[in-house]
């Protein structure tokens, strides 16, 4: 199922679906629960002790014909970050105590077993229980499963609408969930349809007539999280639609730094006013510009991360590749990156040390390095040789609003990403969009920007990251050396 975000280019989000089948005549109502009784690890009181906030669901299934698989899933929360171990019991009628089923290791968000069977009438019920160090800490809610068995499809020696009785109708309800992961959100809709019976003259038998899925009551909307939104392997897949980052010709600014530098795109700040969010660049004499990178690849830039409560220092982040048609093909984690919150002037969470600004002497030493230690990749600026070709948003997918944790300190999941042709501006009007050039002597100097420089990023091509330019510097005056510009983005 193809998913298109609201910027227009087509995604592929997993899409969940928990169907559960409700013989319309005289089946009785699912079980959403379970009492205490059926609880059997301790008393409530004592399991309530030991939970130490953790949570375990599993989804309620509804009715199921006999034999047919019964999807077990669900979702835990308020766990840390390291793996718990998750055990799925089941219950069958007569027995005194649950049995175990199946095990696995999960992080906080949506887990999934394998499907469960039942191949005789009656009921079942599964639950499932959730371990730290060997010590249980919660146990879900326990889901009632009817099994029924199914109408036969034909009878009689001489089947026939007359001498055959047509089945009952059956009412069919799913719960469908989408992901937007652009926008961390993920929708979810109730849905129900009827299943009627016609007869088929060839097979001499009754067959199912399924009707329009419906919507029942109006659609919700819940905060993705990692687990919607990536799908874990180990190296890049066969396939990927890779991204290409560019650092623009330094000499080709914006229309707002080329205004402020009288078109050079390099400019002398002699005393930088006091900034709250960077005091030490106080009355510091700064070279400032802008950078713009872009992606000029066959895909796009994608970093997802999740951390496991506010107050975690670490986070585990992704990068997620897609074929060209926008289908998610995985998700390589990439320990390395590392992530800082600050206030620059967009107050969002920042890959640090993603882009490197260094200035070299005539001997090609770094006379000083850029005070700006992080980076958000966003869409914001348009690329216009690849706009109109296949691929290409015509709106922004990862936008300012949605992207890098704008304005959320606690987030738990962030997204950063350039779509194909588009780039991420960082102009001169930004505090520490700068080089304190304090002390250094009047000469000239190459101006050199490397964009990604901690490799958080997979590209098509990972020597074509630095752009350059020579610039002279005399006193609070900047020029640029003609025909000096190097290795940027036309």
């Amino acid at each position: 199922m193809t998913v298109f975000s609201s910027q227009g280019r087509p995604r592929t989000g997993a899409v969940i679906v928990a169907l559960f089948i409700l013989v319309a005549l005289g089946l009785p109502a699912v079980a959403n629960g379970a009492s205490g009784a059926e609880v059997s690890i301790s008393s409530a009181s004592d399991l309530m002790a030991k939970r130490a906030r953790a949570d375990v669901t599993l989804n309620s299934v509804g009715s199921r014909y006999v034999g047919a698989p019964i999807p077990i899933k669900g979702y835990t929360s308020d766990l840390s970050a390291r793996k718990h171990k998750l055990v799925l019991q089941r219950h069958r009628p007569g027995a005194r105590n649950w049995s175990t089923r199946a095990v696995q290791y999960v992080r906080e968000g949506g887990y999934r077993f394998s499907p469960q069977y039942w191949n005789r009438s009656g009921s079942v019920k599964y639950r499932t229980v959730l371990y730290s160090r060997g010590r249980v800490i919660d146990v879900s809610n326990v889901i009632k499963v009817r099994v029924v068995a199914k109408p036969p499809a034909t009878c009689g020696s001489a089947p026939s609408p007359s001498t055959c009785p047509k089945p009952a109708s059956i009412v069919e309800q799913r719960v469908v969930e989408v992901p937007n992961c652009p926008q961390l959100t993920v929708a979810r809709r109730d849905e129900t349809r009827v299943v009627s019976w016609i007869w088929d003259a060839g097979r001499r038998a009754w067959a199912q007539s399924p009707q329009t899925w419906v919507q029942v009551g109006s659609e919700m909307t819940r905060a993705a999280g990692a687990a919607d939104c990536i799908k874990v392997v180990d190296q890049t897949p066969a396939g990927a639609a890779l991204p290409d980052l560019r650092i623009k010709d330094l000499t080709k600014c914006g229309q707002g730094d080329a205004a402020a530098t009288g078109g050079t795109c390099f400019m002398i700040v002699p005393e930088a006013p006091f900034d709250e969010d960077f005091p030490a660049l106080a009355g510091k004499k700064l070279l400032k510009f802008g950078v713009i990178t872009m992606n000029v690849g066959d895909g796009p830039g994608e970093i997802v991360a999740d951390r496991s409560g506010p107050d975690a220092a670490s986070w585990q982040a992704y990068q997620s590749f897609y074929d060209p048609s926008g289908t998610l093909l995985g998700s390589v984690a990439e320990p390395e990156v590392k992530f800082y919150f600050a206030g620059d002037g967009h107050n969002h969470w920042h890959v640090r040390d993603f882009d490197t600004y260094e200035l070299l002497d005539s001997t090609g030493t770094v006379a000083a390095r850029a005070e700006k230690h992080g980076y958000c990749m966003q869409d914001n600026t348009t690329y216009g040789p690849l706009a109109s070709q296949p691929g290409v948003p015509a709106l922004p997918v990862y936008a300012e609003a949605s992207s890098c944790g704008k304005g959320l300190p606690d987030a738990l999941t962030i997204i950063h990403g350039l779509s194909r042709g588009w780039g991420d501006t960082y102009p001169t009007t930004l505090p520490d969009q700068a080089i304190d050039v304090t002390g250094l002597a009047d000469g000239e100097y190459t101006v050199r920007v490397h964009a990604d420089a901690v490799g958080a990023v997979t590209e098509a091509d990972e020597s074509n990251n630095t752009s350059e330019v020579r610039i002279s510097i005399a006193g609070s005056v900047v020029t640029v050396v003609p025909g000096t510009a190097s290795g940027g983005l036309p």
